[in-house]
């Protein structure tokens, strides 16, 4: 059963578990005061909207906000990498390498579906630069759910 918890359980899993962030530190649920780890990736939830087009289930979007943060000592690598070293850019692809690797998120025998939405990039303060990948889950959830 599809609940909004089970969904952020298993992204976050996802994202742990995939070799295209092998080089991250840490996945975190919620936002974090003085990060010391970098890179890390921070889930945020940002709101739902559901339907009970088909009761006894609602269908429910998930939106989502998957913060990357990487700390960069060379200006020149900080965008685009090079060898061991990845940039913001690098990273957003991974983060979306490691979204793509199963739309489902291992949640068998339910209607999931993972959409990333558009990414936006920012610096803290140099050499600190993140980005969010807004993400929306789609599933399905039973009324019971709720009880």
């Amino acid at each position: 059963m599809s609940t909004s918890t089970a969904i952020i359980t298993a992204l976050k899993t996802q994202l742990e578990d995939s070799d295209s962030l092998s080089y991250v530190k840490d996945v975190f649920l919620g936002v974090r005061d003085n990060v010391t780890q970098f890179p890390c990736i921070i889930i945020e939830p940002l709101g739902s909207e559901e339907s009970d087009a088909i009761y006894p289930s609602q269908e429910i979007v998930l939106l989502v906000a998957v913060h990357g943060f990487i700390r960069i000592m060379d200006k020149d690598l900080q965008i685009i990498g090079s060898g061991a070293i990845k940039g913001v850019m690098d990273f957003e692809n991974d983060i979306k390498k490691a979204l793509s690797e199963d739309r489902r998120l291992g949640i068998s025998g339910s209607d999931v579906n993972v959409t990333i939405g558009a990414t936006r990039m920012d610096y803290e303060a140099y050499p600190v630069r993140n980005l969010v990948v807004e993400v929306k889950i789609y599933f399905r959830q039973p009324s019971e759910a709720r009880t």
